[in-house]
């Protein structure tokens, strides 16, 4: 009776062995990309006011000031570089002379504009609108993965000036990889717009 016992128990033990050999893998399914968490600094602003130039903002600390060379004395160029993060601020500002200055002006916007719409998922436009300061513009949040430029805007007094602020990505974009950093410069730039002042 024991050897029996004993029988049956080795009979299941290698049937068991057998079963779990006999079956097949699942085939292994390919894992999603992920991408590396990154750490976006928190911003704390200074001041932006220089004696050359009739505007004053707030920008990011942790930015740095490049000034660019322009043979229009009425036109000023310079860039705020994000350099931890590979972007930087292109900054282009001249004084209007005419309703048609201001009209030309806004056109070239919206060309510098057409360029990244062949890549974008969609385009936000928000106007925004400050009668005590006199400061007008309008904003563009472009949207896609491969756009260079997914914030842009301009400001006006409609009379005397016109400033253009656009965001760029100085390698090749990939902006679902850089999510974080990318709404972090949107908030900056919209720091930018809720801060600025004309000094005259």
């Amino acid at each position: 009776m024991k050897f029996k016992n004993k029988f049956i128990k080795i009979s299941l033990f290698i049937f068991f062995i057998a079963a779990c050999l006999s079956c097949e893998q699942a085939p292994k399914q390919p894992k999603p990309s992920t991408y590396l968490r990154l750490d976006v600094n928190k911003s704390e602003y200074i001041k932006f006011d220089t004696l050359s130039l009739p505007f004053s903002f707030e920008y990011p600390m942790d930015c740095s000031l490049q000034t660019l060379s322009s043979k229009e004395k009425s036109m000023k160029w310079f860039n705020i570089n994000a350099e931890e993060y590979n972007f930087e601020i292109n900054v282009s500002y001249f004084s209007l002379h005419s309703k048609n200055d201001l009209q030309a002006a806004i056109d070239d916007c919206f060309k510098f504009l057409d360029r990244h719409k062949k890549l974008s998922a969609g385009i936000v436009q928000q106007d925004y609108k400050n009668e005590a300061l006199k400061v007008y513009g309008t904003a563009f949040e472009i949207k896609g993965r491969d756009v260079v430029s997914p914030y842009q805007f301009y400001l006006t007094d409609s009379t005397k000036h016109f400033i253009r602020f656009a965001l760029n990505n100085k390698t090749i974009p990939n902006n679902d990889s850089i999510a974080p950093v990318v709404k972090r410069l949107k908030e900056d730039m919209r720091h930018i717009i809720n801060t600025f002042r004309w000094k005259e």
